[in-house]
């Protein structure tokens, strides 16, 4: 009968001592864990810099990807970035307000929207070029995207003059294939009463500036003279 109550004894004081090892397990728990990064996604270590937005893109009211939209904001746009961290939502400030944004979607390095704007520049470039015919000195005339054209080679000092009075200060230069050129653009002569000086026209040669007139708008208002050194 000792025995037995002895026995009992020491397997009572086992499962006591041991107790509380089950109580307080060193093992974190996953709930807590979760909780824990979630509660560390709204500590942001401060900045005040500009920043540009890369991508259309949607500011939220709190760092979480299941977070209701706050406002829309369009690729290039310029927001101030007040707070970074380790996770993918970033604290922006536009017009006074704060939203959270994922930081994918902004640069603070304004090289990389010039390079991006570049790319979109040459792309509308490509998309808007013109797949006709093409103004030569060979051919004389052709009929391109707004009407008739046609090609002179005259010096262009007084017209150069004349954009200038009028506030154009681009360069005057004349490119490889021998169009003259003002900046980006061809150099053309329209009807004025159609087409004002400072007026952008389609042309086979690409873009053009209204810069000129000619005789020759009496007889067909829609007709191009291009500024040529052929």
């Amino acid at each position: 009968m000792l025995t037995k109550l002895f026995a009992l004894a020491y397997v009572g004081t086992s499962i006591l001592t041991a107790t509380p090892n089950v109580l307080f397990s060193q093992e974190a728990s996953p709930v807590f864990e979760q909780a824990n990064l979630r509660f560390e996604r709204y500590f942001f270590e401060e900045a005040d810099e500009p920043a540009y937005i890369i991508r259309d893109t949607k500011g939220k009211a709190v760092p979480e990807a299941e977070a209701l939209n706050q406002i829309a904001l369009d690729q290039y746009t310029e927001v101030t970035l007040t707070g970074q961290n380790g996770y993918d939502f970033w604290k922006i400030e536009v017009d006074g307000k704060e939203y959270f944004i994922d930081h994918d979607d902004l640069t603070t390095d304004p090289k990389e929207i010039d390079a991006l704007l570049a790319q979109k520049k040459q792309e509308e470039e490509e998309a808007s070029r013109w797949k006709g015919p093409v103004l030569s000195a060979s051919a004389g005339t052709n009929q391109g995207p707004s009407g008739k054209e046609t090609y002179y080679n005259l010096p262009m000092e007084g017209v150069v003059a004349t954009m200038r009075a009028m506030g154009n200060n681009d360069e005057y230069w004349v490119r490889e294939d021998g169009v003259k050129m003002l900046g980006d653009y061809v150099m053309v002569a329209a009807h004025l009463g159609l087409r004002p000086r400072g007026s952008i026209v389609e042309t086979s040669l690409g873009k053009g500036i209204v810069c000129d007139t000619g005789g020759f708008a009496h007889g067909n208002p829609t007709q191009l003279d291009i500024a040529t050194a052929w």
